[in-house]
């Protein structure tokens, strides 16, 4: 019969040493970070911006979409189409994750433990994990298994908002870091699954294809009349 066996002691001891490295160096980073709030109105605005929980996630839902049109040939459609399926789907399978993370677990935001230099509104749900962070490193992640150039910049884009969400006060640095994991996660889970959307996936470009190419004919013919 199978057993799972208990850890020692000492190995308990270990992991909640661990444990209680990883909150005070969470801890360390974020005052050093936050210590950037306050000191020019300058810096202050650009930290706001940079911790909007819409600008950012607008911009990247913009930069996903964006990589049909940028396609010209056939395997790039192709390659755009299933990269925003991808996408589409690891954010949805996130955002469930997501709820059902913050209904089981509640972190504290730092503003309501400590004093903190907050340069944004007071959010009433978990800290952890970051549900901003979450959602711009599944569009970034989603892109970059497909385009490697765009879902690198999208990573940075991601990355600046998150280090601004921390430096504004609003979140800790382990929970920008549980927001990459999960999104991780999720785009890989949806990955796993590209055997699925594939074939509708380049079934609708091939559809698309031959609608632009009928366009295409209708507007040299309509050139040659004229």
């Amino acid at each position: 019969m199978f057993e799972i066996s208990r850890p020692s002691t000492r190995e308990v001891r270990r992991m909640g040493a661990f444990f209680q490295f990883l909150i005070a160096l969470d801890r360390a980073v974020f005052r050093g970070l936050n210590s950037i709030a306050g000191s020019n109105a300058v810096t202050d605005w650009l930290v706001r911006l940079g911790a909007d929980d819409h600008i950012f996630p607008a911009i990247l839902a913009l930069m996903v979409l964006s990589m049909l049109p940028l396609s010209r040939k056939h395997s790039g459609r192709v390659t755009a189409v299933r990269g925003i399926i991808c996408t589409v789907a690891a954010v949805a399978l996130a955002m469930a994750v997501l709820y059902g993370l913050n209904s089981l677990f509640y972190r504290p935001r730092p503003f309501s433990t400590q004093a903190v230099h907050l340069l944004f509104y007071r959010n009433t749900d978990s800290s952890f994990p970051s549900n901003a962070a979450t959602l711009g490193y599944t569009f970034a992640l989603g892109v970059f298994a497909y385009r490697r150039r765009l879902g690198g910049v999208m990573l940075g884009l991601a990355t600046l908002m998150s280090v601004a969400r921390v430096a504004a006060g609003v979140h800790y640095p382990l929970d920008i870091a549980g927001g990459f994991l999960l999104a991780s996660g999720c785009v890989l889970a949806v990955l796993a699954a590209e055997p699925l959307y594939a074939p509708p996936a380049d079934r609708l470009v091939s559809g698309l294809d031959r609608l632009l190419a009928s366009w295409r004919d209708t507007w040299t013919a309509g050139k040659g009349d004229g």
